[in-house]
């Protein structure tokens, strides 16, 4: 069977492609370096804010290779308010899928919009990016969601994602 890639292209109004692309490595090796994260005795990066979110496609919701929106609703830290964000691209993996994605985060305290790489395989993600502008801007998060079912009124199927996205200490330079 052969492995076909799936890709999209999409433009954040005042961000270039290249800044992107370089942010997204930028959090990749950082993360898989250790680099610019401090480390208590548990061996796990210090946690500055908690943050969770429920959050579901808006648009586009079955045509692969298309730019997807995302809506829902946050909480924790950033206090509660809305989840907007764009799926904007995938690529499959054993067993799932590699999407990077642009995620905002509108609470009633606090927001902001980080760069996101996912993979999820099954009904679980592990998450890794930056914050490129708002609270903690220039911030690592991580984080974690678990496809399920809930009700809201934007696909008709009831698909959600649930999960936590933490900010972790700053990229150092």
């Amino acid at each position: 069977m052969q492995s076909r890639s799936i890709t999209t292209s999409a433009r954040i109004p005042g961000v270039s492609r290249r800044t992107l692309v370089l942010l997204a490595a930028g959090a990749i090796l950082t993360l898989s370096l250790g680099a610019g994260v401090t480390v208590a005795n548990t061996g796990r990066p210090h946690v500055e804010a908690e943050n969770t979110f429920t959050k579901w496609i808006t648009a586009n919701p079955n045509l692969p290779g298309e730019v997807k929106d995302m809506g829902g609703i946050v909480g924790g830290d950033v206090g509660d308010g809305a989840f907007v964000g764009t799926v904007l691209g995938a690529t499959p993996i054993t067993g799932g899928l590699a999407l990077n994605a642009i995620y905002g985060f509108n609470g009633s305290a606090h927001s902001f919009k980080a760069l996101m790489h996912i993979e999820q395989v099954g009904a679980h993600a592990v998450l890794i990016g930056v914050i490129t502008d708002g609270w903690f801007k220039g911030h690592l998060v991580r984080g974690e969601y678990t496809m399920g079912t809930c009700s809201h009124g934007d696909v008709n199927d009831g698909t959600c994602f649930r999960g936590t996205l933490d900010v972790i200490q700053a990229l150092q330079p």
